[in-house]
């Protein structure tokens, strides 16, 4: 960069401050359900940085928190979106380090909600920071978004905001975990089936009806759906192919009995563009359907436990463009363009809303495992990432200028 020409917005991203605010996160609790503290605190973080702040939930105890950084036009409108909920900390004895530690240790931070998503939370944050201190003035608004309840699908937190019709013209999910550009992710739709049987004695098996028995036709028609429905046409470039899984199966009381329960979940991902929730939905309904006809005993309750569809934007979408722009300025080189084979909070804002979302976040590991990190270089340098791609999208005061500013950083 030219030493006399003025510094770019992404410069004044501090690292120290990205990394306090980071490490206060995770020191707070948060676990999903528990997400009050965290929202207080951030409630009040918001208003310190001077932003418009709305606390809306279904629920007094678990808080969405708003805030609104206005511009001067009011479009267009760019939300970036960071869940405060964490899975739980799990045994504590199997943790090398404090898992509301906070711990730093060449160049990472450790503890729960590091990686997933608190770096991405605090790098959000740190955003508006560095726009204040750059003196920036914006044209069109910025939206962050501190939602609940994302790790069990997030009807209280971004679809209760969705619902809420808080909308705008681009979208960004701040995890990702690997400094990828996500443009789609896949759909899980998880299942709980249930055989009925008659119980009896095990030397009498004929008085009985063995519900275990009866699972096991069920799980291996299931396990022949893939061929069935000719799955290995379905291959997404980023996110590969539908997968099904038997995650669960219990049953029976003791040994000497025949089993009148059984129980077995299924978790059923699904490939945006070749496949629907219904498509899924309907595959398992149908082949239980047909072994309920060819069986008079069989009796089977279903019940959905998710549902989550799968989402996908253009690669040509202008928030794709100001990422490769950005990153371009940040760290000289596009970004891998990918998908999360998991999913984020991306399809509330694409499906419901129409909104061209990305998701976006800083490399770590042990994401839902013990001594979760996440690594404070790419911590900045999301943080910076997300600063100049806020600026370039809200200071353009036309599409067509808009267009040629990503253009020509990208040619």
């Amino acid at each position: 960069m030219d030493k006399s020409s003025p510094p770019q917005p992404f410069g004044f991203v501090n690292r120290d401050r990205l990394v306090d605010l980071t490490c206060e996160l995770v020191k707070i609790s948060s676990v999903t359900g528990e997400e009050k503290e965290i929202a207080e605190f951030i409630t009040r973080h918001m208003e310190n940085l001077g932003l418009e702040v709305d606390v809306t939930s279904s629920d007094p105890q678990r808080p969405n928190v708003v805030g609104r950084l206005r511009g001067s036009l009011g479009r267009p409108v760019l939300i970036y979106n960071s869940h405060m909920d964490t899975v739980p900390i799990g045994d504590r004895a199997l943790w090398t380090h404090d898992p509301l530690g906070a711990e730093i240790i060449e160049g990472k931070i450790y503890g729960r909600g590091t990686q997933d998503m608190k770096g991405g939370l605090a790098a959000m944050l740190e955003m508006v920071a560095a726009i204040r201190d750059a003196q920036i003035k914006l044209e069109g608004d910025l939206v962050l978004e501190a939602v609940v309840d994302e790790e069990r699908g997030g009807y209280k937190g971004t679809k209760w905001l969705v619902d809420r019709g808080i909308t705008g013209d681009f979208g960004v999910v701040c995890e990702g975990g690997d400094l990828k550009l996500h443009v789609c992710h896949k759909g899980d739709y998880g299942v709980e089936i249930e055989t009925i049987g008659k119980a009896a004695h095990a030397a009498m098996p004929e008085k009985g009806i063995n519900a275990i028995h009866k699972m096991i036709s069920i799980a291996n028609a299931l396990l022949k759906i893939p061929k069935k429905y000719q799955w290995e046409t379905r291959k997404h470039d980023l996110l590969g192919h539908s997968l099904l899984n038997l995650s669960v199966i219990e049953g029976g009381i003791q040994r000497n009995m025949i089993p009148d329960r059984c129980r077995m979940v299924v978790d059923r991902r699904v490939v945006p563009g070749f496949e629907t929730l219904d498509d899924a939905r309907r595959e398992i309904r149908d082949v239980i359907r047909d072994l309920e006809k060819r069986d008079r005993n069989l009796k089977v309750e279903i019940r959905e436990i998710i549902a989550v569809e799968p989402a996908e934007i253009s690669r040509d979408e202008p928030i794709v463009k100001a990422f490769q722009s950005a990153a371009k300025k940040v760290v000289a080189h596009k970004l891998e363009i990918s998908g999360v084979k998991g999913f984020t909070d991306a399809h509330w804002m694409v499906n419901d809303l129409g909104i061209p979302t990305v998701s976006f976040g800083a490399r770590g590991g042990n994401i839902h495992a013990v001594d979760e990190y996440t690594e404070i270089q790419s911590l900045v340098q999301i943080g910076q990432i997300y600063t100049q791609v806020a600026v370039d999208l809200l200071t353009s005061s036309s599409p067509s200028a808009l267009s040629k500013k990503l253009e020509n950083t990208l040619n």
